[in-house]
This record gives structure tokens, C-alpha cells and sequence, in this order.
């Protein structure tokens, strides 16, 4: 990567233009007009070269890098994934060194629920789920059918409204405004991320949409590849992962209990457990629903090249994947060594950290997770590498961000202990079509059709509720249990006031056009919520809405422990350093747009960092 430095005796324009406005300004007089030298060499610049209204394509492109759930402890490791990591000794390299050139925010969240959709269009909107009504992935229930049943929609941003009823308005939006012949473009390894923002009509905002199975016939389909062994894995022989729990596990199976133990639930739930799950095989057989990281960085350099973008997101989906199927490895103290020796081919030397397991699951092997981070960190390097021999780093605002991050969930043979619904049919709060339940992995929501009046006894029961964490041995509530009056006021160490509660949707529109949850649980402690009526996002296939409730990951997201996020932001002409200030990835969408001097029309709640670059 090339760039200039700042004792380089060629100044380039814009460097001559901020020396010109501090010798012309002088100090006092640029502070006296509240003008820092980079506002005067901006204002200089526009009254020299005033841009077009819709002049033909900027000066400078802007490209999103969003690495989906990277949690920004791994950044802190060595190679081998202990704390302590230093120059030539990162688990993420590549990472680290775009971190030396970037302005990094390593206190930087997202939003609750700390999950997918909502948060990338958070990333280039300014907003959190309060201002564009998306609070489900891959899809929500939007209304309700004569029948009682919900009707579920799919992200979209056509049903995505700010606190006063307007489309939520995004950078793709305004950059169309402004250079309407000025190419945009995202490359997404989760599809339904990428068709949220396909529009028509005068909405249109994004040319180039590309994911796995919908892309440009001159770019071949992506290519099965394991996660635990990627091909970058220089010791997949010898480093473990383990399989999936047996249909009969004699250490938990008692004949007292048969009837529970072979409950539909159940039998998923152990099929879904483990790193060489049912989960694992089915996204691994489906690469182009789940392509690697690999194969988008291939896809995106190709698009540069020929199609030549001016603006651009592009999704790195595998950590999250991995995540999901793997585990997540970035916190060492969960990790002790497994109880028994685990088996090795021949010519494999045995290593201590080949042993450890997740004190959460001990079905988790800790390398295998890093195995998973070590490829997306050789991947970013080669997507970073390609775009500086394109020439485009050196003109290129490049925002560096993850989603939101992850943890591993709890393993437990209780499956009932995180039933919602259960637990409100047990207690006779809910019945029927009373309540329709919407969740997956550590967050859910539920919406009482006619009998709202229900709801504070629902919640009681609920906050009352307690489980055996098998990891402490301590009962528990496993949940954070918001109201809507919760939503609005916000709760303490859990949520901001109004991040959950769409005052349009609930108080203007009075949910005519969308629903909106009356109650949010938030899972606790790597709790996991079981999935219902088969709205599953991330299983390879489509779940049949009469699939019983069952445990999906082994790693997740979308609580309060998974809100930090990666975040750094590098300009070309911009400083470089670590900010410590708290920050929200609502903040970066704002920063860019003040930055490429953008109008987003609909609410935002974001901070301007542009002072900061």
C-alpha cells in the first residue's frame, strides 16, 4: 500500500491547501471563525473548484469493509492466539496493519439487537433500529393475516421508516443524488443482506448487487471449503474439531426421562451441537448461499476492475458463519483443556492449545475458531492488497466495521430451560395464536395479536423465571426482559433510551402498517433462545414452519454481550491513531457522509467523527 509521507517534499494538492490555510488564516484567526486548517483548505478548495450538483462521478471513492461479527478482542492476540500480540506476532495481521493507517475506535458498539440486518443498515444510514423498523433478520412479521397468523416479510428497506414515517434514507441514496452517473455496488456473503437494498424505481440505489447465487455471468459460482480447515490452514490434519452429539448420549440419557430426551426437540438440538454438526454440513454443502470470504474478495476485485464503482459495501460473511457452526475463540479464559485426550492421525505432535475446549460447550475446540479468524484475516489482506494494485487505496475513503460481535452459547440437555413459549403456555399467559414468537440465538420477540392486556403478566413470568447455568452451577434468570415502556425509557447497563422503540410504527401509525414488538428478551451469559416456526436465516435450507423449537448455533449473537464492533475509518489525506472515545456504528454513516459532503434526508442519530480524520 502506498502513501504519501508527511515529510515528502512533493505536497500534494490537498496538503498544499491546508499549509496555504494556516499561513493565510494564522491560528487566531482560524479559530476565531471556528475554522480547524483542514475546514479552511476544504473551503478554500470549493471556492476555487466548487463541486456540481450532480457533477459526473466524485474525487474520491468510498468503500464500506464490513467483516460480520468480528468481536475487536481478536485483535489483541498473537499468532497463537494468546493476549499480548505485538508487531509481527498478530492473529490478524492484515487487520492490524490497515489499523496503523486508519483512525481506530476500539470502544465502538452497535445497536441491540446486536444482530445482522439492522446494524448494516445502521452502518450507512446513521440510525439505530428505532429509526428504520428492521429489528428481525432475514426477515420480520409486519402484520397480521384474518387467521390470526402473522404475516412475515422479508428485509426489505421498502418497509424501513425513520420516527416521522419517511424512507430511511442511506449513503446509497444520497450518493445517487449527488452523482447520479457515479457507479455503486455490494458484494454480500449473506444474501438476504444484499437483496434488503434491491429497489426499483426512483428508490433505485445500489448498480451492482452481487452475492453467491446472484452475480454476473462472467464470475464463476463459488466453491465448497470447509470453515474449521480452510485452505490457508496450515496444520488441518492434526489441529481437532469435534463432531456432533450422538442421537443417544449415554452420559445424559436416563430411562426416567425418555420421553424428553427423544422429543423432537431434543433430537435437533443434538444434532445441531457440535463443530461437525448438521449445521456445519449444510453450510458447507451450500457455498453459494455461504460463500467464503475467498471467493468475495475474488468477486469484488473483478467488479473494481470492470465495472470500476465509485462507492461501495462489501460483506465478509465467514467469521460470522464460522461463528455460528465453529464457535468464537477471542476470549482465552473461557477455554480450559478438555477432560480426555483427543485422538490424532498418525505424524501429528499433540499441542496444549489443540485441547482447549469452551468451558460453555466442551463440544468447542478453541483452534478451530482461530482457524476460522486466521482466513479472514488472509483474506481482508488479499481484498486490501488488490485494490491498492488497482490504484484505488491511494483516492479512497475506506471504513473498516463489523456488524456486531460474538460469543459461544451455553450447552445445556435442559432444553426447556430457555423455552419462551413454553414457559407461557406453562403459566397459561399464552395460548394459541395469542402470542407469536420471532427469534434466534441470543435475543427473541414476541407480539401479542389481540391480548396485550397479557403482557404484564407475561413479563413477570418471565423476569421470575430461573435456570441452572451448567457452566456455574448457579440458578439464574437467563433473559433481560424489556416492555415497551422499557424500549422507550431504556434500562440501565442494557439498552439506550428509544434504541428499541419505533415511535412511528408504535405511537403515529399505531401499527396499521407494521407491527411492533411488546416484549424484547435479551439473553444472558451465552444463553441461547430456541428458534421458532422454522424462521431460521442461516441453516443452508428452508426449515418448514412446523419445525419444533430447537437450539440452531453453537455460537451467536445479539444481546448485550455482542454489542462491541470493530471500527476504523482511513483517509487518504486523513491522521491515523487509536480514538478511546465511545463511539456507535450509526456514528460511521454520518462521518461518511459529512466527509463526501452528503445529505441524508431521514432521521439519523449518528455522530459527525469527520474532526477526528
Amino acid at each position: 500500500m502506498t502513501r504519501k509521507n508527511d515529510t515528502d517534499a512533493h505536497l500534494d494538492r490537498r496538503t498544499f491547501l491546508k499549509k496555504m490555510a494556516t499561513v493565510i488564516g494564522g491560528g487566531t484567526a482560524l479559530g476565531t471563525f471556528g475554522l480547524t486548517p483542514s475546514l479552511a483548505a476544504e473551503f478554500i478548495e470549493k471556492s476555487i473548484h466548487p463541486p456540481s450538483a450532480k457533477s459526473a462521478s466524485p474525487n474520491r471513492k468510498l468503500i464500506y469493509i464490513a467483516i460480520d461479527a468480528l468481536h475487536p478482542k481478536y485483535l489483541e492476540l498473537d499468532a497463537t492466539g494468546r493476549p499480548g500480540g505485538k508487531d509481527g506476532n498478530w492473529l490478524m495481521p492484515n487487520i492490524r496493519r490497515f489499523l496503523d493507517r486508519a483512525m481506530w475506535y476500539p470502544n465502538a458498539k452497535c445497536y441491540l439487537p446486536a444482530a445482522t440486518d439492522m446494524n448494516h443498515l445502521n452502518a450507512v444510514a446513521g440510525t439505530n433500529t428505532a429509526q428504520t423498523g428492521i429489528i428481525g433478520v432475514w426477515a420480520q412479521p409486519t402484520g397480521w393475516k384474518a387467521n390470526g397468523k402473522p404475516i412475515i416479510t422479508y428485509s426489505n428497506l421498502s418497509f424501513a421508516k425513520d420516527d416521522q414515517g419517511r424512507p430511511v434514507d442511506t449513503l446509497f441514496h444520497a450518493w445517487k443524488r449527488r452523482w447520479p452517473e457515479s457507479k455503486t455496488f455490494m458484494i454480500s456473503g449473506k444474501e438476504w443482506v444484499a437483496e434488503m437494498f434491491r429497489e426499483s424505481g426512483a428508490r433505485f440505489c445500489v448498480d451492482i448487487l452481487v452475492t453467491g447465487s446472484a452475480r454476473p455471468a462472467y464470475l464463476s459460482p463459488p466453491q465448497k471449503e470447509s470453515f474449521a480447515d480452510p485452505a490457508t490452514d496450515t496444520d488441518a490434519l492434526c489441529d481437532p474439531e469435534s463432531t456432533r452429539m450422538n442421537l443417544l448420549d449415554r452420559k445424559t440419557f436416563t430411562s426416567d426421562e425418555i420421553s424428553t430426551y427423544f422429543s423432537p426437540s431434543q433430537i435437533m438440538n443434538r444434532l445441531y451441537c457440535g463443530q461437525g454438526s448438521l449445521l456445519t454440513r449444510q453450510m458447507e454443502v451450500f457455498p453459494t448461499h455461504f460463500p467464503h470470504d475467498g471467493w468475495i474478495v475474488d468477486a469484488a476485485l473483478a467488479i473494481f476492475k470492470r465495472e470500476k464503482p465509485d462507492m461501495a459495501y462489501i460483506l465478509l460473511a465467514q467469521c460470522d458463519d464460522g461463528g455460528h457452526c465453529i464457535g468464537s475463540g477471542w476470549d482465552i479464559s473461557e477455554f480450559t483443556p478438555a477432560a480426555a485426550a483427543h485422538p490424532y492421525p498418525p505424524n501429528c505432535i499433540e499441542k496444549p492449545d489443540y485441547r482447549l475446549v469452551s468451558s460453555r460447550n466442551p463440544l468447542l475446540f478453541r483452534e478451530a475458531a482461530l482457524d476460522v479468524i486466521r482466513d479472514v484475516d488472509v483474506q481482508f489482506g488479499r481484498l486490501m492488497k488488490g485494490l491498492d494494485d488497482q490504484g484505488i487505496l491511494d483516492k479512497a475513503a475506506v471504513i473498516l466495521l463489523s456488524d456486531h460481535s460474538a460469543e459461544n452459547h451455553l450447552y445445556t440437555n435442559d432444553f426447556m430451560s430457555t423455552d419462551v413459549m413454553g414457559i407461557l403456555q406453562k403459566n397459561q399467559v399464552a395460548s394459541g395464536n395469542d402470542v407469536y414468537a420471532f427469534s434466534v440465538s441470543s435475543y427473541g420477540v414476541l407480539y401479542f395479536r389481540d391480548k396485550k392486556d397479557k403482557v404484564p403478566e407475561a413479563v413477570s413470568v418471565l423476569k421470575s423465571h430461573k435456570a441452572l447455568n451448567p457452566q456455574t452451577s448457579k440458578w439464574e434468570c437467563p433473559w433481560w426482559v424489556l416492555d415497551r415502556n422499557d424500549m422507550k425509557t431504556g434500562v440501565t447497563g442494557v439498552s439506550l433510551p428509544g434504541e428499541l422503540y419505533h415511535a412511528f410504527y408504535i405511537e403515529k401509525d399505531r401499527e396499521n402498517s407494521m407491527i411492533w414488538p411488546d416484549v424484547i428478551l435479551l439473553a444472558k451469559n451465552g444463553w441461547q433462545i430456541p428458534a421458532y416456526n422454522g424462521h431460521i436465516p442461516n441453516v443452508g435450507i428452508k426449515v418448514p414452519t412446523w419445525t419444533p423449537p430447537f437450539r440452531v448455533y453453537n455460537g451467536g449473537h445479539g444481546s448485550v454481550d455482542t454489542l462491541p464492533i470493530v471500527a476504523a475509518v482511513s483517509l487518504p489525506d486523513g491522521r491515523s491513531g487509536v480514538n478511546e472515545n465511545p463511539i456507535r456504528i450509526a456514528d460511521l454513516g454520518v462521518t461518511a457522509a459529512s466527509v463526501f459532503g452528503l445529505k441524508l434526508q431521514s432521521t439519523t442519530i449518528g455522530k459527525d467523527l469527520s474532526g477526528d480524520l
